[in-house]
């Protein structure tokens, strides 16, 4: 199970790079471009990054939002693309969840069962009991719960870290999905902004 585990772990590390999970800091610069209606310069951002969340973005500027019923339409197709891919991030992780679970298990039945066998060896020496006999079957089934814990210790703390990884790509794709889907607003929201400064500055001189 500890190889198994550790396998797993550097197979979805490499999917975690290969994704580009580590580099998403590109979020503010794709709500500047967007507020500022530059949709051009967001595009050639997202296509520089290889995160899921870059790829929805470029699904998402491909297709039209400016009124409610293309909006909907294009929200729903995005958040089934974001689903699966974020689907796809947690897929290996149940597997890890379950070496977390089952090794301190597996370790507790093996020392139920090395404690069985102790006692019966006492049982068949009747009164010529060996304790070094019987101490090296105790020894031996406390062995194998120390070994389950040596594995579903670091397998638990690497599921939860390989979760949270996943969380916060889910967390980003959820926000660059609603920057790409109110766009609109966005770049509305700069124009008004410009021309409220723009009439202050008349009114000021």
């Amino acid at each position: 199970m500890a190889l198994i585990g550790l396998m797993l772990f550097f197979y979805k590390m490499v999917g975690f790079i290969r994704r580009g999970l580590f580099t998403d800091g590109f979020v503010p610069d794709l709500e500047r471009h967007l507020v500022a209606g530059d949709d051009q310069q967001a595009i050639s951002l997202l296509q520089r990054r290889r995160h899921p969340a870059a790829e929805i973005g470029r699904l998402g500027m491909s297709l039209p939002v400016g009124d409610g019923d293309s909006r909907e339409s294009a929200s729903d197709l995005i958040a089934s693309r974001a689903h699966k891919e974020i689907d796809g991030l947690n897929g290996g992780l149940r597997l890890m969840s379950a070496i977390a679970v089952l090794s301190p298990l597996l370790g507790l039945l093996g020392t139920v069962m090395g404690m069985i066998n102790a006692f019966q060896q006492m049982e068949g020496a009747g009164s010529r009991i060996d304790p070094s006999v019987l101490s090296g079957g105790i020894w031996l089934a406390l062995l194998t719960t120390a070994i389950g814990l040596v594995v579903a210790i670091p397998a638990t703390a690497l599921h939860m870290w390989m979760q949270g990884i996943v969380n916060r790509a889910a967390a980003v794709t959820e926000e660059v999905c609603t920057l790409i889907i109110n766009r609109g607003e966005l770049a509305g929201r700069d124009s008004h902004a410009a021309a409220n400064i723009t009439r202050l500055r008349h009114a000021a001189e």
